[in-house]
């Protein structure tokens, strides 16, 4: 029994070394089919050596130290390389210390640290392939790219589940470039980029923007200076989520800044204090434009926005143009019922001197107002409401629009977009009711002040020579209008007019009027537009009212409102009626309100 015992423990001594070489040499051979295979991939001139060689037999951890790789007009130092779970067919973890690669001529690259995982080992023969590369992990800290054409800097990049035409995410800080050479003086900067949940074009095919979705991405704190171009672009910060189709996204970008040249203006530099896009399929709208398809309704009862504050334009250090909000929102109610609307709120655009001469003669340096439009659209029976769209010009005028339509066409989500089947399909839409108001702030007094003093004769007489014009204008189609003169102005109430000098400086009587100014100028037609009409001639009482409007400007407003609905395709043919039949087939009237 004893004699056994000494035989086992004389065994067990021999085999613990025996393993533990055995051991040592499979984790060698590893590690050397691994690094020969790297090495083929390089190519055949590549060469690998090492200063510094340990491999733990149990665990396979391996340390190289004072490595060289050689490859055909490149060369890389690694002062350390940790190596981990490594076979013949994938690198577990590879950490890359003080890395410098130098190549060509004046090419260096440098690394403090490089972190690789999960990134399979090409075959027995085969190269690395860009296209079909995957890297589990990687991490990379003060990487320094100098060549003749610049210089790149990053300061950390980690980035994990790549594979080709998919990203797990990303994040970059301090990424810096500077020109040098025929590139001296363009530079770009970022802050810091993040991505995540990324799909893309697999390496090699081109990008197009219906292939990239993104999960979420970030930018901070970019630039980039192209001086050949004279073009200085800045962005505070990016915000991007959801860009994925079927999926609501929200977008939002902050001081943004783009200088550039303003052609004969000199230097100057456009403005966005922010922006901001929610509940659009902005991936889905993307896809449709690119591939001109009908884009998707909103989603009901979820409102889309479109929000764009701060917008500035200045030439050498000049303003030009500003604008405090543009916000365009909208929306489908649960009956179908698309609506939306459209609001300029803070427009200023400043007039160089000498750009418009006739301006500048009337006393307007800038033009600064707004704008808002609403409506409604429903797609059964096409039916279009516009109520309203206002124009407003400070110290000049308000602009009204109103109106209702039927059979407006609009093609289905995701149906091909044709403009001439579109354009042929708007013609057969029809006018129901369109409204135009003009209230005047001042722009029709500057002009008739400028006009008398540049007769040198009284505004009264300016204003008096305009009435008889509009009187006396003949019309295409039209007899000419009775020899008269306009009413003076109204004195006994809104609509109301007097008595007007005649030729000879009597009073006589003004033109007669079908209709009250306060209402409809005439009883319109109800026959087809090729057929004759009936009713008086609603163009004196539209003359009357303007010869009115002119003389005590405030607010007139026009309306047509046909009989029937008319399609667009048949207003066309009124034109050769003449402007008193075109007018009651239309069913134009005018008020004073």
């Amino acid at each position: 029994m004893r004699r056994r015992l000494v035989i086992l423990a004389v065994a067990g001594a021999i085999a613990l070394p025996v393993a533990g070489a055995l051991a040592q040499a499979e984790a060698e051979r590893r590690v050397d089919a691994a690094i020969e295979r790297l090495r083929a991939a390089l190519g055949p001139e590549a060469r690998i050596t090492w200063g510094l060689r340990q491999v733990d037999p149990v665990s396979g951890r391996t340390r190289l130290g004072d490595v060289v790789v050689v490859s055909t007009g490149r060369r890389v130092t690694i002062a350390e390389v940790l190596l981990a779970d490594v076979s013949e067919a994938r690198l577990g973890r590879a950490e890359f210390r003080a890395v410098l690669m130098t190549e060509g001529k004046g090419e260096r690259t440098e690394l403090a640290r490089l972190v690789l995982g999960g990134v399979p080992i090409p075959a027995a023969g085969q190269g690395i392939d860009p296209a079909q590369l995957e890297i589990g992990l990687l991490e990379a800290e003060a990487l320094s790219i100098q060549s003749v054409e610049g210089t790149i800097r990053l300061g950390r990049l980690a980035a994990e589940g790549y594979a080709p035409g998919v990203l797990g995410q990303a994040v970059a800080e301090g990424l810096e470039y500077r020109g040098g050479g025929s590139n001296a003086g363009n530079n770009a900067r970022i802050g810091r980029l993040a991505l995540a949940g990324v799909t893309m074009p697999v390496p090699g095919q081109d990008i197009d923007i219906k292939d990239v979705t993104l999960r979420s991405a970030s930018l901070e704190g970019a630039s980039l200076v192209d001086a050949s171009r004279k073009v200085d672009v800045s962005l505070g910060r990016l915000a991007l989520r959801d860009w994925v189709p079927g999926r609501l996204t929200d977008l939002a970008v902050e001081a943004v800044s783009v200088g550039t040249e303003f052609g004969a203006m000199g230097p100057g530099v456009f403005r966005l204090g922010r922006f901001v896009m929610q509940g659009i399929d902005g991936a889905g709208l993307a896809t449709a434009w690119s591939t001109n398809v009908q884009p998707a309704d909103p989603v009901p009862g979820v409102p889309q926005l479109f929000l764009a504050e701060g917008l500035a334009a200045e030439a050498n250090g000049a303003p030009l143009f500003s604008l405090g909000r543009f916000q365009a929102d909208g929306s489908m109610a649960a009956d179908g019922v698309l609506g939306g609307s459209l609001v300029l709120d803070g427009l200023r655009v400043l007039l160089p001197r000498g750009s418009v001469p006739p301006l500048e003669q009337m006393g307007y340096s800038e033009i600064a107002g707004g704008l808002e439009m609403r409506g409604t659209y429903r797609r059964a029976g096409g039916r279009f409401t516009l109520e309203p769209w206002r124009t407003s010009w400070q110290d000049a005028a308000t602009l009204t629009l109103g109106g209702r339509f039927l059979d407006m066409p609009a093609a289905e989500p995701g149906a091909p977009i044709d403009s001439d089947a579109q354009a042929a399909a708007l013609m057969a839409g029809r006018l129901e009711r369109l409204t135009l108001s003009w209230r005047d702030q001042g722009l029709l007094g500057r002009a008739i002040a400028w006009q008398a003093r540049q007769q040198r004769v009284p505004e009264a007489r300016v204003r008096e020579q305009w009435a008889q014009m509009v009187m006396a204008m003949p019309l295409p189609g039209d007899a000419p209008p009775a020899r008269g003169r306009a009413a003076p102005p109204a004195t006994a109430g809104k609509g109301a007019t007097a008595p007007a000098p005649s030729a000879g400086g009597k009073a006589g009587p003004a033109p007669q009027a079908t209709g009250p100014a306060t209402g409809p100028a005439t009883g319109p037609a109800t026959g087809p537009a090729t057929g004759p009409s009936t009713g008086p001639d609603p163009l004196p009482a539209i003359r009357e009212a303007l010869a009115q409007f002119i003389r005590q400007p405030r607010e007139i407003e026009f309306t047509l409102q046909p009989p029937q609905p008319i399609a667009f395709g048949e207003m066309a043919g009124l034109a050769g009626l003449g402007a008193s039949e075109t007018a009651r087939r239309l069913g134009v009237s005018v008020r004073l309100p």
